[in-house]
Order: C-alpha cells, then structure tokens, then sequence
C-alpha cells in the first residue's frame, strides 16, 4: 500500500494548462501511447485527498518486469486502484542518478505502522505527462504504452493522482520507481562475502564473489568432480559448488585454516533442480591436521531426497581447533558397477570466529561492512526504493528461493537477569520429576556447584513442576553432553525440550539439544511462547536413547525462568524497512526472528499477546511486518526479550510471503544496548547516542521545537477524513451513520479490510487528566449493518504511547461481548499518560471481513474536567453547589458521617417538599448512580404517611419527572427481572445504605436530571445523602463491593481488585433454623419486616420448633450474607404462606407471594430462582431447588422477598430450616472405613453443638433437658420430645454400596405398651429431600410381585418402620444397604 504524498508546487498551473486536455479528452484506446514532453516542477510532499475513500491501494504494472528501463523503448503498463476513478493523471517526476532521491528518513514513521516518511525530493526537478484519461465510465485500471525518455534522464518516480465526480480521491502518489539501464544506481553493489581469517569468520564463501565461477584457490585445495555455477538452479543464492558427475570420487576439501577460536561449522546443501535420489550414498564431513591424512569424521549426512535446501550446522570439538586444519566434504562411494543417480551442491559455506565478540551492531550500509552479516541471499547492496543511500534491496525476482538476511552473532548478556523463579539442583528438589540422575559434579561445574548429571541405566528425564508461566516469557538452564563424561555417539542420544500444559495430552516441543553441540556447558535460552503462558505448565527434558550407565551422559543446572521484557530494557534494535518499494504487493511479509544457538533455531523477536486470546503480559505487537502496514520506509525500535538477551544471539529478516514480484528493503540497522529512553522515538540510535530527528533534541530527543495541543474534542462532522488534523492514522473506517447515532450525527465507523486503528496526533495531556469517547462495537440487532464482533480479538483496545509508538501500553480492553448499544466511556489517565507528546490508539487486532464486526467510536475529548459526571462526598461546597440544588436541606454532619446533605427540622413547611436535584447532563449506556442513604438514623419514621424517598429523572429539563427504577412483579408482563421501584422505606435505611443503580436506557438523553424527594413528613422523618457519584460505570459495577471513582473502584473491606473480588473464600453453607435469636445477625446480613416467634404464635410450626416469621409494615425480606456457591448443589427451606388464622391470613394477589433470588453483584441486580406462589403455600411446605449454573460463583448472596402486602399484621408468611450446602462439605463414607463414626459408648458424640456434627443435616424437635425427664439415664443420644411437630434426623448426602451396613440404636417412648400410631420410619432419598422411601419395604408371603423384596420369595422381612411397644429398650438395629438404596448419592 501507499500513502499519498502532496502535488508538485508548481502543479496548480500544470492543472490549469492541462484542463482544456483533460475536459475535452475522450477515453483513451486501449495500449494509448504516450511520450513524454518535459516541464521543471517542485515536490514538498505533501498529504492531500479529501479521504472519503479512506485508504487507497495503488498498483503499477509493467510488462516483463524490468529492473530497468532502456532509453526510448516502448512499455506496456497497467495502473490499478481500488476505488474507482473516471480522470487519472499519471506523471513521471525524474531524478538525476547522481543525486539521492532522499535527503534523510524523518521522524514521523512509528513502531508498527505503515506511514512513510516525508521525504522531500527537493526543488526545481525534470517532470513528464506519461499518461493521461478521462471518461464517463468509471473504472478501476488503465492500460497505455509508455515511451521510455532519452539516455541520460536518469530514475522515473511514477506519480498518480486521479479523481472521481470532481472529487479528487489521491494527488502524487508514487505508484513506482524505475532508473535507466547502465545509470551508476543501477549497478548493485554486490558484496565480497568470501574471505578468510577476518574479525568475524574464519571461513565463508558464497561461491559468487570469485571471479569467472571458479573455486578460489586461497580457500579450496582441492574439488573432485565439481564445478561453480548454477547447474542445479539456485540452492541459496546464485552459484554453487555442484557434484554431477555419476563416475568417479565426489569431495571438496578446505586449504589449511586457523581455527583455534572457531565455533561452528555451517553450509548449505541440497540438489536443487537437479534431480535428487533416496539410494545414493551418504556424504561425510571430515577434518584432518597438519595436511594429515587421518580424516576425522565431524557427521555424515543423508544425500538429498528431495529439493529441499537444508542448512547444516556442526559444532567443532576441540580437536578440530587448532592451525592448519582441513575440512572435506566427501560423497561415500558407490558400490562396484553402480554409479552416482543425482546431483547436489554446497553453498554459503561458513566457519565462525567466536575470538571477536562485538556488543553493538551499527551499519548504515555505506558502505555494507561484511562483517555485520553472515549472508543475505537473494539481495543486493544498493541505492533502492529511495533509500537514504544504500540499502539491503531483496529484489523479488524469480531464482530467489531464500531471501533473509543474517546478522553476525552480537553480545547481547545481561549483568543481572532478575529470576522469578530458580533451582540450582545443590539438593534433591521437591516437586519435580526426575529419572536416571544424581546430583553431583561428575561431568564438572555447570554453572556452580552442583548439577543434575543423567548417567543411570533406564528412562532419562526430568520435569519441572507445574507452574504459573502467564508473567514468563523465557526459560533458561545450563546444559552439557560429554565434556568429561562419555558423549553421545549419534542423533539418538540427543535430548529433547518440550512443554507440557496441565489438562492437555500432548507434548509441546520446544527444542532438540544435539549431542555435539554442547561438549562445552552452555546456557540454553528457549522462548515460552504466549500458548504456553498458562497457570499450570511445566518443562522437560528426556533423551531418546542412550547405551547404558555412564554412557552417554549429560547433565543440567541453574534452571530458571525471567519475564518476557527485562525491567530496564537494556538492549534494542532499530531499523528501516520498506516492503513493496512503492507498489501494492498483498501477501508480502517479512519476519523478524533471533537464535541463540548460531542459528539452528529461530524464534520471532516478539509475539503479540492480546487480552482474550493469551493469559501472559500484555504484547500488542509481532515481528511480522505485512506489506499494507509497511509500505514506504518505516523506522522500527524494537525493545529486545529476555529470551534474546544471551552472548551469542544473532537476528534475522526472513521474507515469509510469496518472493517472485515482492520487493522489500532493510537499511540503518542498529542491535545492542538501548538508547536513552530509546531515543522517544524520534532519532536515531548509534554507539555515541541519539541522532535526533528534525525539530527534537536533547539526550533523548525528548524536546520538541513545536507545541502540541492541550486539548481534542472531536465529534466527527465531516465525511472528508484529511480534515481531521487531531489524528496521525485513520485506518479502516469511515464517517457515516452505518452504526446509527452514537452522540450526535455521524461517527467514525470501522467497517473496512486491512488494518483498523485509530492514533491520536501528538498531544500535550500533562494538564489532562480524562480521556473520554462514546463507543459502540456492533449492534444486537441480526438486520444491523453494524454487525457486532463475534470472537476473541475482535474487541477493542486503547493504548497510549510516549515515545512515538514504540511502546504501547494498554488504558482499557473493551471486549466483543459487551458495548453493543453506545456507550460514553470516561477513563482516568495514569501518571505516565500524562505527558508532552502522548498519543492514544483506538485499535481493533482481528476482524472477519469487510462490513463484519463493524465498531464505532464519536465524541472523543480530553480534557481536565470530567463532563457529564458527579462525584460528591459534600467536603466541598463550591463542588456541591455547581452540581445540585436543594430545597430544605442543609449541609451538615450527620448520623456519624461528617458531612452529608441532610434533610431535618421541623414540620412547620411539611406542605412543601424536600428534594436535592442534579444539573442537567449527558447520560448515556454503562452510566450508573450510586449514593449512600440514611433514613431516621435508628429513629422511627411516621407511620401510616407516604413519607418514602423516591429517586427520579427529568429528560425535558424538569417540566416532567418519572421514576429511575419503575417496580417490576410477577403479574407484570415483559419483565426480564422482578425488581421494587426507586422508592426508598425507612425500614431498609435506619443505618447509612449504599445504593447502586445501572441507569437504563430511558434516562439516556443529552440533558438528564436527577432528583431525590420527600413529598410529606413530620419532624421525625430526617434523611440525608453522602457520596453521590453519576458517572460512567465502574467494571462490574465493582460487584456491589466498592464505591465507583471515575471509573475505577475503591473496594470495601475484605475485597480487593479492579471488581472487588472476594479477598479470601466465603463460606458456602447457611443451616439455619431460626432457634437461637442470638445467632439470627451472624447468620443473616438483613432481616427486614421478620423476626423468631415460637410454634405457638406467628404462623404455628413450620418444620419444627421456632421459625422466622414476617408480620410488619414497610419492607419484608431476608437476604444472605454473600456465599462461595461454586461448588453448591442446592437450596431447600420450609416456608408458609398465610394461612387460616388471624397471625397467618391469606394474601389475595400474585404479587404478595414470595420470590427467592440470587445477586452476583452484592445486591444491585437479582436474578429469580423460584417463585413461591401465593395460593399455594397456605401449609408448611418444602421446597427444594437445584442452583443453575448462573448462581455458582465466588460471591453470591440470597433473598426471599414479598413484593406486595397489605400492612402490618396482614399477609404474613414463615420460614424455616434453610440448608444452603457446598458440595465439599457433603459427608462421603470411605470405602475402606465405611463405618459412621459414631459410637454411642465410647465416645459421647452427641455432647457436641450440632453444627460440629459431620454427619448430620438436620435435626427437628431434638432435645431434652439432659437424660432427666427420658425413661432411663443413658450414655450421649439424640432425644426427640422437645415440641410438638414433626421430629426428624437427617443425614448429609452418603456414598453407600450394596452390602453395607447400617446400624443404630433406637428407644420409642419407654413402654410396652404397643401403638400403631406415630412410628419412627427409617426412610432415604436419592434427590435432596424432595421424595422419601422406606430404607426397607415389608415382604411378606402374600406381596404382590417382588419390587420391595430382594433374593427368593421365601426370604420375609419387615419394613423399616417402628412402633412404639417394640422398643421400650434401647434395641440394636441391623440392615443391609439393599442395592436399590445404594445406586447413588442417599440421604436418610
């Protein structure tokens, strides 16, 4: 892609001289010819285009591809766009060879962003008309002949600029560059890669830079049957040393090298097109001394099977290190009779001197110093795609099957990596698994001490326990094989690295530890990729095999993990990189990528790590560099991982997309340590410092010459995006209505292919303390052309940076499921957000296609002043009086706040109300209100009077109010949750109440008001408010935990994070029933209109015993303290409702039943889980209910709510013996004790409360006064006979299996006297209560069937039902678990 760039200044009067041509052009032929007349002309690069378009993609094609143009030939050439056009202009604007095209690479280009520098081609250039067109058909090509301009012209920059009904869509954009043939530009500067015994290799050869395509006899003493060349096409890069001959021996062998501070051997090899083989012989890669020769094979290597190229890379031991040595390549003989089937070739071969270990890589490439790079096949060293001097120029013709470029290896080693996390193996470590290993120093030191040696007959391995990875980004340890242990032999005694994530099968290979290349200890460095940042994942090593004890030994030590960046960033790299060179090429990348192990593994620099798709730090970038975000010279500072930072780390660009056709070009590379503060983005990085651009200076750049704007607030009034100088990138959208009205009018809507961004300019917010936007990402609506995001990714993120773009740090991740209606979003900026020269980027990572997961985003302002806010704690006046104005109220200390704005005094002005009203403001989606309330302060309120609080909002300045919250009760249709209305009863305000409101969408309006009235009251009635706060909502609304502060949440006590989340676990179960008043606040947070009365009065027994009886005017309802439900099955209570006396009457309407709901959020929003009909409950009954999975969470409370009564003393209902149960907490029997631990005589079990009691869930009517007033004294029992009402015992949920046993000891009634009537029945259930059956059902001769008898018909029993008569003693009871009872989980 390319950015438009300005006219040439002299062009208004081109326009005017050419517009007779133009108005009274026809459409040109096709293949129109057009030679070139010549005018002088300026260019300053300039932007212009009304940019409805948005971006425009521009093509040139010209036919053959030349590299070049031959004076006065005819061209056929095609321009393409992607918008259409009916008038284009094409120019040619001439540059003389011997003068750069370019002045410098200015400060404007950003990390990760395509936007060219404005390179000024100066003044008073040659100009030409190449081609010309006007018609009434819009199009989108034009094809036309082009007649190249005499010799001597020199290099032809294409400009285009084209318009459409009138409107110019792009003016001099440069479609394409091409110099003259034979011109001095044209000439490449190919290096002189092949030389010896320099700073940097002791050995390389690309076999092109010898002249004549001969061997170069200083390096090569000997070649048989090869030849230099391209017999087998290109196996890296232009020629190579080829071995075609079928007869005959097949080797190449080295003169005599010093290669006493080599390191590795490296060389590339493969058959290329040449035909490959799978029966050939191997090749051997040897070394002799001292012109010996005694070969020492180094490997040997399979021949090619197939046309791959693969670049081989040996580690020289220390025999082969020394003067005078030979290398060999040798092809194996063949067999008598047989000859060789296929052809291969060497290339870029290259031996490393470890001896000069360079710390900075700085080369501007004028001239290339070949001492920086290893190779970069398929490039030239030139002046390209008007590059500041010479460049690296990857020219994208065919034959270029690898094109990268590789640096030298560079000293990157930290001083103090700091470790979160380390084992040094000086004592068995706990947590990990190991197999085959001593800890000792047998193969020597490590890295200190002792290490981890694996020489044991059997499996060798060792892991890492699970770990927390999501803050890590690099594992480091200390390897060696051999050294002065027995060495691996072969690739089968190698070891591999791989990950293993907790919950997943499979094995993640991370890295193959070659049994050669580690004779030496050497850190291992391995990237812990974003998909293994997880909360549990671990790390192993294992060999393949080995040949027995003390056989193939290797060893580890100091392994230890550091975070992805170091903290100080200590080392960067920085370069220039253009791809496509000024024409659009879709599908062109280039990689960038390090080793640490002399390159035979690579992993990208950085890998982008977004919210929703990886758990690790936050990274908004890759080292991928696509064509439509790079087109033009971008400078790019990159701060180097941990993972990078290792004394042999080397760095590649690697092109990834299509080669044939895809130009690209890298140039003023600099890799070592950082700048200060990376030169914020505005200079250049050398070993001397900063080299400031243009307008900054100081040791950073960090001083501008200019100012930057103080304040933005846009609202997005015009179509044309060039108008809008407050923004450096508008990418991927346009302004229109296509997702509806956001604040007023249009918005910018992001609905386009590629890239989708928006960058703020840059701004001065050091003054600033609010960022605030309206935003909406899709619409619910399946019809909307604002289709709403649908995956992880395709959300939003808003980042700031203050050094120019190179780093991005993230405000606020709005994610895709939510922001589907408008939403005015406020968002504090933290400290370092508040400098000269921020930018703010708008950014959407991934979408599907134009026109899909469209997004939005109007009204953005920053500002010091948060608009369309309150926030009052009534500690400033001044505040207080410019957002509210109150009637009867005063500012004062009230009910133990220190000041509040009270409502007192008085009745004499009862006639008139009281209120407290807000200013008019902008409401609109996530807006919420919250505020603390207190009515009567522990003081009664009038009865009988309509002295409530109501909470109202006015759309139309206050000529009508209607309440925030209307009610909402089960009668009612469409009502998504049952809710009371904003009407506030003192029986639920004695005390200071925190209120939270999610405002709905009917209060949304540009100028809403609130308002808090007392219609009637007497003196009695006091109120007051405290802590106001209207504004946008607080994540979660802080989960009802905490106060809502712009945005950000201040949590309660016991709560901490941005929801204000549970500190520690909550407990999960709630037995309550309702016997002991002194316990009823500790197991409940709020009993409103209730209170215990005994079986005789309120509603009479309702299970058994005491219950909760709710009887009084105001508010009646009981609500939970918040509970840890993850792991709770159920709720099961006993309730009544009304009934046939006159302390329990019957309501007369659904809406003076009783709900139970559930709150997630601490009360704000309840969500329904039974409805407890009010005819249906006119007798105690249980109910019993399964929670669904909406109600499982860390932090959820309960509440039983009467929407609607008549009064005091009227629809009264009770409750009793709610059971909320975790499913931890359930008694399970061990299968290998499956005894109850319960023995009547031993131990004294029932002399302990209840609720220490495992076994038992409830127990009804169970008590005496101790022994006294029972038949007998007796060692501990339960003892039933407290009240009248069922009596009952009944277990926790137990594991049973056929063939258990049951066993206890019963006593009814102490007589002998026999009754029928009120057996003691032993029953179970299989479903928490709701139904019961007989543990044992009678079987008698006469049964019908066999359902409740188990084994033969003649095997009788009783059932398990007991009268009173049969056990005047205490009487052992036996049973066997029958298998019906024992299938699941029983309760008895």
């Amino acid at each position: 892609m390319e950015r438009r760039r300005g006219v040439p200044g002299g062009w208004p009067c081109l326009l005017a001289a050419l517009g007779a041509l133009l108005a009274a052009g026809r459409a040109a032929a096709p293949r129109a010819r057009f030679s070139p007349f010549f005018f002088l002309c300026t260019h300053h690069g300039e932007l212009e285009g009304d940019g409805e378009q948005g971006e425009v993609l521009i093509a040139l094609h010209i036919a053959g591809n030349p590299a070049a143009y031959v004076p006065g030939q005819e061209y056929h050439v095609t321009i393409s766009t992607s918008t259409f056009f009916d008038g284009l202009l094409v120019t040619g604007l001439y540059t003389s060879t011997s003068v750069q095209a370019s002045q410098s690479v200015g400060g404007s280009s950003a990390f990760g962003f395509g936007i060219m520098s404005d390179h000024q081609f100066g003044n008073q250039f040659m100009c030409s008309v190449v081609a010309s067109h006007v018609s009434h058909l819009p199009t989108t090509n034009l094809s036309f002949v082009w007649i190249a301009p005499p010799a001597g012209t020199g290099c032809v920059n294409f400009m285009a600029t084209a318009t459409h009904r009138g409107q110019v869509i792009f003016k001099d954009a440069l479609a394409q560059q091409l110099c003259e043939q034979g011109a001095p530009t044209e000439a490449p500067l190919h290096p002189h890669l092949a030389e010896m015994h320099s700073d940097s290799v002791i050995l390389r050869d690309d076999f092109d830079s010898y002249h004549q395509q001969e061997l170069n006899p200083a390096m090569w003493s000997e070649c048989s049957n090869c030849e230099v060349g391209g017999h087998c096409g290109v196996i890296m890069h232009g020629n190579a040393a080829t071995f075609c001959e079928p007869y005959g021996p097949r080797e190449l062998i080295t003169t005599g090298l010093n290669t006493t501070t080599a390191s590795i051997l490296q060389f590339s090899l493969g058959s290329g097109s040449c035909r490959f083989s799978y029966s050939d012989p191997s090749i051997t890669v040897s070394y002799s001394k001292n012109s010996s020769a005694d070969w020492t094979q180094l490997e040997k290597i399979s021949a090619p099977s197939n046309i791959s190229t693969i670049i081989h890379i040996l580690y020289l031991p220390e025999d082969a290190k020394g003067e005078n040595i030979h290398f060999q390549w040798k092809q194996d003989y063949v067999l008598a009779g047989d000859v060789y089937e296929a052809c291969w070739a060497l290339d870029n071969i290259l031996i490393i001197n470890a001896a000069h270990r360079k710390v900075v890589l700085e080369d501007n490439l004028d001239p290339v110093d070949t001492g920086n790079w290893l190779f970069f096949p398929g490039a030239t060293v030139k002046h390209s795609c008007q590059s500041d001097g010479n460049s690296i120029y990857f020219h994208g013709t065919e034959g270029s099957e690898f094109n990268f470029a590789t640096t030298r290896d560079v000293d990157l080693s930290m001083e103090d990596a700091q470790e979160q996390w380390t084992e040094e193996f000086e004592s068995q470590p706990k947590g990990w698994d190991i197999f085959g290993a001593v800890i000792g120093t047998e193969c020597g030191t490590l890295e200190s001490g002792s290490a981890m040696v694996f020489l044991r007959d059997g499996e060798r391995k060792i892991c890492t326990p699970y770990m927390d990875t999501t803050g890590y980004g690099n594992l480091r340890f200390y390897f060696s094989m051999g050294g002065t242990c027995d060495s691996g032999e072969s690739h089968e005694n190698d070891v591999i690295l791989y990950a293993k994530i907790e919950g997943r099968r499979e094995h993640i290979p991370l890295d193959t530890l070659t049994y050669s290349a580690y004779k030496v200890p050497s850190l291992v460095s391995v990237v812990i990729s974003p998909d293994l940042q997880t909360p549990a994942t671990k790390f192993c090593l294992k060999q393949k095999s080995h040949q027995g004890h003390n056989r193939n030994v290797w060893a580890v030590d100091y392994f230890h993990v550091l975070s992805v960046l170091p903290s100080s960033m200590t080392h960067m790299i920085q370069f220039s990189i253009n791809l496509g060179c000024g024409t659009y090429q879709p599908g062109n990348s280039v990689s960038l990528e390090f080793s640490t192990n002399h390159g035979r593994s690579w992993s990208l620099l950085h890998m982008e790590c977004l919210p929703e798709i990886c758990a690790g730090p936050h990274l908004p970038h890759s080292t991928i560099y696509a064509s439509e975000n790079y087109s033009g010279w971008n400078r790019i500072t990159i701060p180097l991982p941990n993972a990078a930072l290792t004394s042999d780390t080397r760095i590649r660009w690697r092109q990834t997309g299509p080669i044939l056709g895809n130009m690209w070009a890298i140039d003023n590379i600099y890799i070592g340590p950082s700048c200060l503060k990376f030169c914020s983005g505005r200079g250049q990085c050398t070993r001397n410092g900063c080299k400031c651009d243009p307008g900054f200076s100081g040791p950073a750049c960090e001083t501008a010459s200019q100012t930057f704007p103080m304040f933005i607030s846009e609202s997005f009034a015009s179509s044309r995006l060039s108008s809008y100088h407050s923004f450096y990138s508008i990418r991927g959208a346009e302004v229109s209505f296509g997702c509806g009205v956001l604040a007023s009018g249009k918005a910018l809507v992001f609905n386009k292919d590629g890239r989708r961004q928006l960058i703020t300019s840059f701004l001065d917010s050091s003054q600033s303390r609010f960022l605030q936007f309206t935003l909406r990402l899709g619409s619910k609506s399946v019809l909307s052309t604002c289709k709403a995001p649908d995956q992880p990714g395709e959300g939003v993120l808003l980042h700031y940076s203050y050094d120019n773009g190179i780093t991005w740090k993230l405000l606020e991740h709005y994610s895709y499921l939510n922001y589907h209606e408008p939403r005015i979003i406020s968002v504090e900026l933290p400290e370092d957000a508040r400098q000269v020269g921020i930018q703010f980027r708008w950014w959407q990572p991934y979408h599907s296609s134009q026109g899909e997961d469209v997004w939005a985003i109007d009204e953005i302002i920053m500002t010091s002043v948060l608009f369309n806010s309150i926030s009052l704690d009534f500690t400033n006046l001044v505040e207080v009086t410019q957002s509210l104005g109150f009637y009867l109220g005063n500012v004062q200390p009230y009910c133990g706040h220190d000041w509040t704005l009270c409502f007192t005094g008085d009745s004499k002005l009862a006639s008139s109300m009281r209120y407290v009203e807000t200013q008019s403001m902008q409401i609109g989606a996530s807006y919420m209100i919250q505020f603390n309330l207190v009515m009567g302060c522990g003081q009664a309120f009038t009865p009988h009077m309509d002295n409530q609080v109501k909470l109202e909002y006015s759309t139309n300045h206050g000529l009508t109010w209607h309440l925030v919250q209307e009610e909402c009760l089960p009668s009612m249709p469409s009502c998504q949750e049952f809710t009371s209305a904003s009407i506030y009863h003192s029986s639920e305000f004695t005390q200071w109440r925190r209120i939270t409101v999610l405002l709905p969408q009917k209060t949304w309006s540009s100028a809403t008001r609130f308002r808090w009235s007392q219609c009637y009251y007497t003196a009695q009635d006091e109120w007051a408010l405290d802590n106001i706060y209207i504004g946008q909502q607080c994540p979660n609304m802080c989960s009802g935990h905490g106060w809502c502060d712009h945005g950000v949440c201040r949590c309660d006590s016991g709560f901490r994070g941005t929801e204000c989340q549970p500190e520690n676990p909550l407990s999960s179960t709630i037995m309550s029933d309702f016997e002991n008043p002194d316990t009823l606040k500790t197991e409940w947070q709020e009993i409103i209109g209730g209170e215990i009365v005994k079986p005789e009065e309120g509603c009479g027994v309702i299970s058994s015993g005491s219950s909760l009886y709710f009887n009084k005017a105001g508010k009646r309802q009981l609500v939970s303290w918040d509970l840890d439900t993850i792991w709770v099955d159920f709720v099961q209570f006993y309730i009544q409702i009304g009934g046939e006396t006159s302390s329990c009457n019957k309501p007369d309407s659904r809406e003076e039943g009783v709900l139970l709901q559930y709150s997630n959020n601490g009360g704000i929003n309840w969500q329904l889980l039974a409805e407890m009909y009010f005819s249906d409950f006119s007798k105690p009954r249980f109910v019993y209910l399964e929670l669904p999975a909406a109600a499982k969470t860390p932090c959820t409370r309960f509440r039983w709510w009467q929407p609607v009564f008549s009064g005091e003393g009227y629809d009264q209902w009770a409750i009793d013996d709610i059971i909320i149960l975790s499913e931890k907490q359930k008694h399970i029997i061990p299968v290998v004790n499956p005894t109850l631990p319960q023995n009547f005589y031993e131990k004294p079990a029932f002399d302990y409360p209840m609720n220490q009691m495992s076994v038992w869930l409830m127990l009804a009517n169970e008590g005496m006064t101790k022994n006294e007033s029972f038949c007998s004294a007796t060692p501990s029992a339960m003892l039933f006979g407290k009240s009248d009402g069922d009596r009952f015992a009944v277990t926790r949920d137990l594991t049973l299996k056929p063939g258990y046993v049951l066993q206890f000891k019963l006593n009814i009634g102490c007589t002998s006297q026999y009754s029928s009537s009120a057996p003691v029945l032993l029953q179970y259930s299989h479903d928490a209560g709701l139904f019961w059956s007989l543990v044992k059902e009678g079987c008698y001769p006469a049964s019908p069937g066999t359902k409740g008898c188990e084994g033969s018909s003649r095997e009788l029993s009783e059932p398990s039902v007991y009268h009173t008569g049969d056990f005047e003693d205490w009487t052992r009871v036996t049973i066997v678990i029958p298998r019906s009872l024992a299938a699941r989980y029983s309760a008895l």
